[in-house]
């Protein structure tokens, strides 16, 4: 089991520079250098925004990132401060501070609903090449985490749970996003599908993708940490 898990983490890592540049130059074609964000991409930073923002403050900040992770490893009872526990946390760091912490204002670090929009723009937006070799990185932290036995995939049920504990998506939605991102039909999600998903949806600009709702639907309920 250990061994399948260095193959596939050894694969995918081998994948990952090709797999990031590609996936960007699609993307790049789609969207100006100015950092267009467009409707498609508001919905869905509104969207990740609502599942961080658990107090209803209309602001998050790090710490905020740092629960949704902590979330994920309680529910595959990964210790935060073993060394997978503290890989997905340095994940989760990198994503902020890569990402949103330059729009961070005050003492506390906080980012509101349109910080982030901007944050995101002139972060992730302007430079696909480099955002999406840093989000591959963070991307394949989750997967390790999701592959709980160790097979170097993500089953149908692996994938539900983390959607679930990552950001509050519903059973329903999990698994249609679920059939979308298994392209080859296995009933199961290799780190380069599990890249797509998250290239598709930091980057990607098309209407009605599934993948629009890895974060779960717009407009659909946010289930609570406290029912995880």
């Amino acid at each position: 089991m250990k061994r399948n898990r260095k193959k596939a983490l050894a694969i995918g890592a081998a994948a990952t520079a090709v797999a990031a540049a590609g996936a960007a130059v699609v993307v790049a074609a789609r969207i100006s250098r100015t950092g267009n964000v467009g409707r498609v991409r508001l919905n869905k930073f509104d969207r990740w925004f609502d599942t961080l923002d658990t107090e209803g403050n209309n602001y998050i900040t790090e710490a905020n990132l740092a629960e949704a992770a902590a979330r994920v490893l309680g529910a595959r009872g990964v210790p935060v401060d073993s060394p997978m526990g503290l890989e997905l946390r340095e994940a989760t760091s990198r994503l902020w501070t890569e990402f949103i912490a330059p729009k961070a204002v005050g003492d506390e670090g906080r980012v509101g609903r349109r910080e982030l929009r901007r944050a995101l723009a002139e972060h992730m937006l302007t430079d696909q090449i480099a955002a999406a070799a840093k989000l591959a990185s963070i991307a394949d932290a989750y997967f390790a985490i999701a592959d709980e036995n160790g097979d170097g995939l993500i089953s149908s049920g692996e994938f539900v749970q983390l959607l679930r504990n990552w950001n509050g998506v519903d059973y329903q939605e999990s698994h249609r996003v679920f059939e979308h991102l298994d392209t080859d039909h296995d009933n199961r999600i290799s780190p380069d599908e599990w890249r797509s998903a998250i290239f598709g949806f930091f980057l990607g600009s098309e209407r009605n993708h599934p993948v629009n709702d890895l974060m779960g639907k717009v407009g659909s309920p946010i289930l609570a940490p406290a029912d995880f």
